[in-house]
């Protein structure tokens, strides 16, 4: 009777896979929104019952159709919304755990062939079918769409223009401008008549990002430059096809301390530039220096992704001031990780190096790299870490009259002198060990991001048992919480660190421009 009752209900395929896309969909919120649904919360307790009420939309539609409607196309509104519903949901997931552009550029391959598959199936099953006037209609939609996709992906015929604008970084006793274009481009930079290149050997880099370096002095007394770029349609060893030639002017100011010294450090920004460029505006045009303290970005996968530490920086500095930049734990990931630093502040050891704000301030920037052992299934045999901690190490040694400065700096993405690093449930624990060594009783501060929370840990403290020094810690996606993270790009929470005097002020600034702890430091 039952078994009847159900054929009965369910009589037609359509109705049996608008059922299971129903409730695929429900299941799918769910067992997503276990890892999510706090990270929700903490951006208004509403979003999780909202989201649920969307999971269960298909749901009541489909029941509803199964007993009254029993209209086919009211089972396809269901199938629509379902597929629609989770593909969005798993976006929204992907990029809630700063995994969106890693699916969206990995899954490239898989999507063409998906794409190709759909294509085949489509010509052998459906295309014979259809009548005379309709064939004709898909021939030609198919022909323009394949046109469109040689001339934008093969020919690049759409405009040229600057994707992401300057952005200067120190390293040691020079500036490294940068900048991305939205096509293969030359690069310059143009100093009171003077012009430095984007090339190796004689050759100009053809690329969409460039990075040229410039001696500090020059552009200190200059005090403006241009950058100069040039797209190049199609790179072939001889007549290379050129295109549009853009010059973009931009002003600079050196860091001025009459007025004290004015730092923002953000790390942890994970692609979001809303968020945290409206709360590293606290100086607005008092800002001496910005700190992007690592996974500025998701990963490495991209020319795009690293034209976002651009973004990011030119949003904050509109490339008039400089910009000190470490490398994060999710920057050592992706095929272009290997080459991150041809394109930030660095110098020929790495991104690791010294900087000094005059007699003032001296800063070590350490690059705290992975979080994982070298040989962890996720980055192996891709990786190789352990040689560049023990590089690194010897430098630091041999740079060990770094802290010239009345204060002195760590910049580092990973707090290494905290608990968590040093017992050896750490990958690197002993190396941790190792630079509390190299910087103990020579540093005065040590700023850093990676876990994202806001906070400062005194030294002889039970997380900060052996550093002779304070650490601070001071990033995350919310503008309310120290601890717990939310969704919205829009939120976040950085550090603004202001010297006078030798005097230490800091303050967690959100991106509504207000205070959510001060604090001084006493050295």
């Amino acid at each position: 009777m039952f078994k009847e009752k159900l054929l009965r209900i369910f009589n037609t395929k359509l109705k049996i896979i608008a059922t299971i896309c129903s409730i695929f969909w429900f299941i799918l919120y769910f067992a997503l929104g276990s890892a999510i649904f706090k990270n929700m919360w903490n951006t208004s307790p509403a979003l999780p019952f909202i989201g649920g009420l969307f999971a269960l939309i298909p749901i009541i539609l489909m029941i509803a159709n199964l007993l009254f409607f029993r209209n086919k196309w009211l089972s396809i509104c269901v199938i629509i919304e379902s597929v629609i519903f989770s593909l969005i949901y798993f976006l929204f997931f992907a990029f809630v755990l700063s995994k969106l552009n890693y699916f969206l550029i990995t899954g490239i391959p898989y999507f063409i062939a998906a794409a190709l598959l759909a294509l085949i199936c489509f010509f052998v099953f459906a295309f014979p079918k259809l009548q005379k006037t309709m064939k004709k209609i898909t021939a030609i939609s198919i022909t323009i769409s394949v046109l469109v996709v040689c001339l934008v992906c093969v020919f690049e015929a759409t405009p040229f223009y600057i994707s992401a604008g300057a952005t200067v970084f120190v390293a040691d006793d020079e500036y490294q401008i940068a900048f991305a274009t939205s096509h293969n481009s030359t690069g310059a930079i143009e100093i009171d008549g003077t012009t430095y290149y984007d090339q190796t050997d004689g050759e100009n880099n053809i690329s969409t990002l460039h990075k040229i370096s410039i001696p500090a002095k020059k552009l200190d007394n200059a005090k403006n430059y241009s950058i100069i770029t040039q797209s190049v349609i199609i790179y072939s060893a001889y007549y290379p096809a050129k295109g549009r030639k853009i010059k973009q002017d931009y002003t600079f100011r050196p860091i001025d301390e009459s007025d004290g010294i004015q730092i923002y450090n953000l790390s942890d920004t994970h692609e979001c530039v809303a968020g945290p460029s409206k709360a590293a505006s606290w100086f607005d045009d008092k800002l001496d220096l910005l700190i992007l303290n690592g996974d500025i970005i998701n990963d490495v996968s991209s020319e795009y992704q690293i034209s976002l530490i651009y973004k990011l920086a030119n949003k904050i500095t509109n490339g008039s001031r400089p910009v000190l930049y470490t490398r994060g734990n999710h920057e050592c990931n992706g095929k272009l990780a290997s080459n991150l630093s041809k394109y930030v502040g660095s110098t020929e050891n790495g991104m690791y190096f010294t900087y000094d704000i005059g007699n003032s301030v001296s800063m070590l920037v350490l690059d705290t790299n992975n979080d994982m052992e070298d040989s962890n299934a996720l980055i192996n045999p891709i990786a190789n870490f352990n040689a560049i901690r023990s590089k690194q190490s010897n430098w630091i040694k041999d740079n060990a009259n770094w802290n010239k400065g009345k204060l002195n700096f760590v910049v580092a993405h990973m707090a290494y002198p905290l608990s968590g690093y040093l017992n050896e449930s750490c990958a690197w624990s002993d190396w941790a060990n190792e630079l509390v060594n190299l910087t103990n009783n020579k540093t005065d501060l040590l700023i850093s991001g990676h876990s994202h929370r806001t906070d400062f840990i005194e030294p002889n403290t039970e997380d900060n048992a052996k550093a002779t020094f304070p650490v601070l810690r001071g990033s995350l996606r919310s503008n309310k919480y120290s601890d717990r993270e939310g969704i919205s790009p829009n939120e976040f929470t950085g550090t603004a660190i202001e010297i006078i005097n030798g005097k230490i002020t800091v303050k967690f600034t959100n991106a509504n421009k207000q205070i959510v702890k001060e604090f001084d430091i006493n050295i």
